[in-house]
């Protein structure tokens, strides 16, 4: 009974659109008030634990240092440098454009905005060559999913925080998926353009870097390389903590944009710190709330009960995970990872636990499977960002992503019962 009401006032809240954060914070709320003999006090200690969290400090910060990347205009030195390198490479610009995808995963730590920064550049250069247009965005739709799983990934955060999992490792175990994400697109990239028998016209070094100079935009890109660099090798070898790694982040974005480049104004300062404040907002507004559905999960022991029934279903580890795949790729299609995480992490971590599942490997599973449900049909959220950004209808660009989508599905697979592949590095 206890469980029930927990569950039936969530998914109540849930199904008359409530806003999500007061889904979370309600159906703890309606469980203390009905099932508990505790003060309401608890409540607002619940809250305030949510918040009194260095960790946390991680994720505006990080934001804020994405957001001044992009303000800087680096993404379009990026993609002049990369065109130039890749000029002889088949089907280059789009191999180009996940690239750039890459290094900006390694510095959003979010798919969301990794596509807003690439997508608005490289849409309209790739219909220029002979894209077209759902092409070009299913490959920056898929290939922004690096966002969410390359350091300084904000998913991996949550999901540390979640589960008391250490995000220095989080980040360690998500280099080698995420850039194996874009060797997947690339790969995707390559098969689909060859089987439409398509030919990206040759262009010389002076027609790509047109009003460009060159050495300006080789420094450029380079400056914008080191920041993933600094982040991730500062992790490594010890020198800073994730929540540090990100403060250096943005100091480091704001000496390039004021001083290296000198691109950043005033105003386009006050801007960054407008968007960042908002997105800060939204997120942390959810990661709050979700401390008291938290409490309230801890105190009816449902994660309990749900590990004791999945064990009575099966106790093969290897089942365990393939029914965590599918229930995450449905839950991730309509959800950001980050409040999935915050719904799923406190009710699946038990069971995985339960069934000998690595906490590190069973972030990386989720966070994976998550992010795959972001670019699928016809639900994925991600889908809608890269629609308004390229002005497309649903279908075309539901059509155009299922072969990096198999790829990718493909590749989350194999990660899942080959930890190897990444664990060598913790």
């Amino acid at each position: 009974m206890m469980p029930t009401l927990l569950i039936g006032s969530f998914a109540g809240l849930m199904v008359v659109g409530v806003p999500l954060a007061l889904v979370l914070a309600g159906a703890g709320i309606i469980y203390i008030w009905f099932v508990t003999e505790l003060p309401m006090t608890i409540i607002a200690q619940r809250l305030y634990s949510g918040m009194d969290e260095t960790t946390m400090l991680a994720i505006p910060l990080f934001i804020v240092a994405g957001f001044l990347m992009n303000e800087t205009g680096l993404t379009r030195r990026m993609v002049i440098v990369a065109r130039i390198l890749l000029r002889r490479v088949y089907a280059g610009l789009a191999q180009v454009a996940v690239l750039v995808s890459m290094v900006f995963g390694g510095v959003t730590g979010a798919a969301a905005a990794d596509i807003a920064a690439v997508g608005i550049t490289m849409i309209p250069e790739m219909e220029k060559q002979g894209y077209k247009r759902e092409f070009s965005t299913a490959t920056i739709t898929a290939a922004s999913l690096m966002g969410a799983v390359l350091p300084p990934s904000i998913p991996f955060i949550i999901y540390g925080v979640q589960s008391g999992t250490s995000i220095s490792d989080l980040f360690l175990a998500g280099i080698i998926p995420g850039v194996l994400i874009g060797v997947s697109v690339m790969i995707a990239n390559a098969v689909v353009l060859k089987r439409a028998g398509f030919v990206e016209p040759g262009r010389t070094v002076a027609e790509i870097l047109g009003e460009e100079k060159l050495l300006p935009a080789l420094r450029d890109a380079l400056v914008a390389l080191m920041m993933p660099v600094v982040i991730i090798g500062g992790i490594l070898i010890g020198v800073f903590t994730p929540t540090e790694a990100a403060a250096v982040a943005v100091l480091y974005a704001l000496v390039v944009g004021l001083f290296v480049i000198r691109t950043l104004s005033v105003k386009s300062l006050t801007q960054v710190l407008v968007r960042s404040v908002t997105m800060t907002a939204s997120i942390m507004l959810i990661v709050i709330c979700s401390f008291v559905l938290n409490w309230a999960l801890s105190y009816s022991q449902l994660p309990q009960l749900i590990a004791r029934a999945l064990l009575e279903v099966t106790d093969s580890r290897v089942m365990f995970l393939l029914i965590v795949l599918a229930l995450l790729l449905v839950v991730g299609m309509p959800l950001d990872p980050v409040p999935a995480l915050i719904i799923v992490t406190p009710i699946l971590f038990p069971a995985a636990l339960s069934f000998g599942v690595d906490p590190v490997h069973f972030g990386v599973v989720c966070v994976l499977s998550l992010t795959l449900g972001l670019a699928t049909p016809p639900v994925g959220a991600s889908l809608f960002v890269g629609m308004s950004i390229a002005k497309l209808s649903l279908h075309r660009l539901s059509v155009a992503i299922i072969p990096f989508l198999v790829a990718l599905g493909v590749l989350t697979v194999f990660i899942t019962f080959v930890p190897q592949v990444y664990s060598w590095l913790l």
